[in-house]
């Protein structure tokens, strides 16, 4: 709480300032001259609103349940292990219900992961790794729901594996044909020290640094972070518009200039906490280590999210330039350094989503966004605190008026953006996720902060329109307004801190794999429909996705088997099992992808069993050269080794719904 200096402190500080000092000085009102009933009376019929319209909006949603967090894992988030884990086990807070996921991707690069199990306790949940992943940085994402299969909390784990796994084939019996299948086994590779064995992490381990934008948003440091950095730099900023463009005259007032000193060091305090969780967050370790300098270099690597974090912090502290003389933003000489550097600190807290669909209009609009609501709200404050503490001549009048008009052009920008980023993010699933629900509720308040915003500005107009000086009983009436308006802004910025916890529906952090073939497999006799995509065309190592369309059951033994032109000497066939029973999508990467190594027309052939009849449908798959051109003419060789492929190498998608 700021409060304003008494008359003799100011009279010192100012004296013979200039020929208004008088008027003023009589501006600037002790803590005692206030009545906190009438100015909280507002504040707490808004607040009943505001929770009971919550409430009604909430009723016949079921069971309220709290966001579930994760109490230990194995892996741990930051662990470091020397080869790869067999299995993935989180234990929850609170009990989980059965739909759930278990993502895991390393290098961005999707890993097959075993149908998640829940423990008998339903605080356990734990999935088997077919195949050993490989080494590098790693991010395990999970979903659960709670008791009733309503979505209940999210969340990443990252951490990383030193040595890549060397996996060993036991030859098939010739007799056994394509039924046998290499059995797969895992030999730590050699490091440079010599040792291979689990346990040899004393040399230095890589940092493992996930992006910002899907690290684990829920701790508690790093919401109150981001929220006091926020609110503090908004206030900042539209502190120093209102003075620059209706208060000039406010930066000779000694209670505005501790005030504007006052919000930087707080965006100062607050920036440095949500930089440290946010290091915090994307690498994994404690918060301690966040403060340290060399800490903030990780998190350049977090994407851009991560480096707006950092750029943050540095405009924040090159706003001390204007916060320490504020004048700086009224003279023209200065002003666009005095306002162009806290401006480029609200942008900074704009750059948070910079993932999915249409990113970087998103983060246009969520600058734009920011700014709007810094002008905004920015403005309020200063009106509360400082403008309105007291009664006093023409250029209180002046900022008021002012404020009016700059506000409305930032209330409805605000909306505009606001709009724009709920469709993008939510669509219409405002009631299937915790993200839409939170942004439901903020809207409600953002409605009554609107609410609050037009009568006060009706009452400005009817009231000030003639008005040559700000009387005591008007300063208090419209401070209570505008301090309930205030208020209202700063629980939006929480609610808006909470949302960058949670992920909206509309976003997927799965990494995507472009594909340049696609074609599809039907049988119509037997309700067959197969779609098989391919990363490429030309020689070498292809990633594929069969997504099954039908039939709905009965599908057994699905196999793609893709046959070798007649010129070829090695291959024969290359058979690969799909571990779909039903309609869903399987996925093989292209780094671990079928080898095409032999230019010319494959053909490929898919075949099941559905409902226990054999079903059968074959195409063609002209592979180039690696130049891109097509192969030379073909010269027929009797088909040699068949291969097949394990189904361990398999990523499963379930369908969408």
């Amino acid at each position: 709480m700021i409060s304003a200096p008494s008359d003799l402190e100011s009279t010192a500080a100012w004296r013979g300032a200039s020929r208004d000092s008088t008027r003023r000085l009589d501006h600037v009102r002790t803590a005692s001259d206030r009545n906190p009933t009438r100015r909280t009376g507002l504040a707490a019929r808004i607040g009943v609103v505001v929770l009971a319209v919550f409430a009604l909006t909430s009723f016949g949603s079921g069971t309220v349940h709290a966001e579930n967090t994760v109490v230990t894992s194995s892996p741990a988030a930051g662990d470091v292990r020397g080869t790869s884990p067999t299995e993935i086990v989180i234990t929850f807070s609170e009990e989980i219900g059965d739909t759930n996921l278990l993502a895991l991707s390393c290098e961005a690069e999707q890993i097959a992961l075993d149908t998640p199990e829940v423990g008998d306790d339903r605080l356990l949940l734990t999935a088997a790794l077919p195949a050993p992943v490989p080494a590098g940085t790693c991010v395990i994402r999970w979903q659960v729901t709670n008791t009733d299969d309503e979505p209940n909390g999210e969340g990443t784990i990252p951490f990383s594996v030193q040595n890549d796994t060397v996996v060993t084939t036991v030859p098939a019996d010739d007799a056994a044909g394509d039924a046998a299948a290499p059995t797969p086994t895992a030999i730590p590779a050699t490091t440079d020290s010599g040792t291979g064995s689990d346990a040899g992490t004393e040399t230095a381990a890589p940092t493992v640094v996930v992006d910002l934008s899907i690290a684990s948003q829920g701790d508690g440091p790093l919401w109150l972070g981001r929220l006091i950095s926020t609110l503090a730099i908004a206030a900042l900023f539209g502190a120093l518009v209102l003075l620059a463009a209706s208060w000039p005259e406010g930066v000779e007032y000694l209670i505005t200039i501790k005030f504007i000193r006052v919000l930087w060091v707080v965006a100062l305090l607050g920036t440095l906490l949500f930089v440290a969780a946010a290091s915090a967050a994307a690498t994994g370790r404690g918060l301690g280590s966040g403060f340290s300098p060399t800490a903030w270099i990780d998190l350049l690597e977090a994407g851009w999210a991560g480096r707006a974090a950092v750029l943050r912090l540095v405009f924040v502290a090159m706003a001390a330039w204007v916060a320490f003389r504020p004048d700086r933003a009224i003279d023209p000489t200065t002003q666009i350094g005095g306002l162009g550097i806290p401006a480029l600190a609200v942008a900074m807290t704009g750059i948070t989503r910079t993932i999915g669909d249409l990113a970087a209009v998103g983060v246009l609009i969520s600058i734009i966004h920011a700014l709007a609501v810094a002008v905004w709200l920015g403005g309020v404050v200063l009106l509360a605190r400082v403008v309105l503490s007291g009664p006093g001549e023409e250029d209180l009048v002046h900022a008021v008026r002012g404020f009016g008009r700059i506000s409305t052009i930032a209330i409805v920008v605000t909306v505009v953006t606001g709009i724009a980023q709920l469709v993008r993010l939510d669509g219409g699933a405002l009631f299937d996720s915790g993200h839409g629900r939170v942004l439901l509720f903020k809207s409600v308040v953002v409605a009554v902060m609107i609410f609050l915003a037009i009568s006060a500005r009706q009452f400005v107009a009817q009231r000030l329109a003639r008005a040559q000086e700000m009387s005591a009983p008007l300063a208090d009436r419209l401070r209570r307004a505008f301090g309930a308006e205030a208020g209202i802004g700063v629980v939006t910025f929480a609610l808006s801190a909470w949302l960058l916890a949670l992920s909206p529906p509309n976003i997927d952090t799965t990494p995507t794999i472009p594909y340049d073939v696609s074609t599809t497999f039907q049988v119509p006799e037997a309700d067959f429909d197969v779609r098989l995509r391919i990363t490429d065309d030309v020689v070498g190592l292809v990633g594929i996705e069969v997504d099954v369309r039908s039939p709905s059951e009965g599908l057994s033994a699905l196999n793609i088997v893709f046959t070798a032109p007649p010129n070829d000497q090695n291959i024969g066939s290359i058979t690969q099992p799909i571990p779909l029973t039903g309609p869903g999508r399987a996925v093989r990467l292209e780094s671990e992808g079928i080898p095409l190594t032999v230019p010319g027309v494959w053909q490929v052939q898919v075949t099941a069993i559905v409902n226990g009849a054999q079903v059968v449908d074959t195409k063609e798959l002209n592979v180039l050269n690696a130049d891109g051109t097509r192969a030379a003419t073909e010269v027929t060789f009797p088909p040699a080794t068949i291969v097949t492929v394990p189904s361990v190498t398999i990523v499963t998608i379930p369908p969408d719904n």
